[in-house]
């Protein structure tokens, strides 16, 4: 496959999912409520999953706008760029938001110490990436002023 292809790809299934969580801030409630019938919740993990899922979602927005600007970038062939960095930099601190946020959360429902430790696992795999990504920044800058 085509890096413009998978690109075009991902920039679609980013804006699917950019609706599903804003779907998901209306119905959110109801959506826990039809799991509470299959599963048994205390009250305390219910809310804790309300919490922190509305406590988690202008982060997890945030993150998928900050995707699609990037690989809207990309498609315009402005790769090693600053913008780029920067969204790699905000995609991190999101991630690491919803680390933090689902961390305390987790005491009262245990399913989300997974998602606290993929979260930070993705955080600083980002972050990796975007050290990457700004040195290649640095070297294209450095390059063209060479010319």
């Amino acid at each position: 496959m085509s890096t413009k292809r998978s690109a075009t790809i991902t920039l679609w299934l980013t804006r699917v999912m950019f609706f599903l969580v804003l779907l998901l801030l209306f119905t959110m409630p109801a959506f826990l409520r039809w799991y509470h019938s299959f599963r048994s919740l205390s009250p305390a993990a219910g809310m804790a999953i309300l919490v922190a899922f509305y406590l988690c979602a202008p982060g997890v927005l945030y993150a998928l706008y900050s995707i699609g600007a990037l690989l809207r970038r990309i498609l315009a062939g402005q790769v090693f760029v600053g913008a780029n960095v920067s969204a790699l930099r905000r995609l991190r601190w999101c991630c690491a938001w919803v680390c933090l946020v689902c961390l305390p959360a987790a005491f009262f429902y245990p399913p989300l110490c997974f998602m606290t430790m993929l979260m930070g696992f993705l955080a600083l795999t980002v972050s990796v990436v975007k050290n990457v990504m700004a040195a290649a920044v640095e070297l294209r800058e450095e390059n063209d002023l060479t010319v």
